[in-house]
């Protein structure tokens, strides 16, 4: 199964690149466990990047299919499937409680006044083609 990081580490990580102008392979290596991730993964992330409009420049052994020394990564982050976008969402952690909405105010007295005089132009308009219709039929007799 292909595995990338959950939407946070992405998300710190676009917002780096908007703000570098690009990502360069250090950028990654300090960000994500790239020394357990599979060339795969990686280009997952990269995609995922790019198609966020934010340029990478990888150098080519991170992208070699080859082993790799492990090491212990700089940061770890939570691995979660990728691109199912339900299951990021299920595993998502909430760090803060959800907070109530705040109620909506009521739209002025003059918008609720245009609302109904445009409810009964449509009504009006549709008995005219219904009087219309039965008026067609009537005289055509179909």
């Amino acid at each position: 199964m292909q595995q990338a990081l959950d939407s946070n580490t992405l998300d710190r990580l676009i917002a780096l690149g908007r703000q570098q102008g690009q990502l360069t392979t250090l950028d990654l290596e300090i960000n994500l466990p790239i020394q357990s991730m599979s060339a795969e993964d990686i280009a997952l992330i990269v995609v995922h990047l790019e198609e966020a409009g934010i340029p990478v420049e990888l150098d080519d052994s991170l992208m070699a299919p080859g082993p790799r020394p492990v090491t212990a990564p700089a940061r770890s982050a939570e691995i979660i499937p990728f691109p199912d976008r339900a299951a990021a969402a299920r595993m998502k952690k909430r760090t803060a409680p959800l907070q109530k909405a705040s109620p909506a105010q009521a739209p002025p007295a003059f918008v609720q006044q245009e609302k109904r005089a445009a409810h009964w132009a449509v009504a009006a308009a549709g008995l005219l083609v219904l009087a219309l219709m039965v008026a067609a039929l009537i005289l055509f007799g179909i």
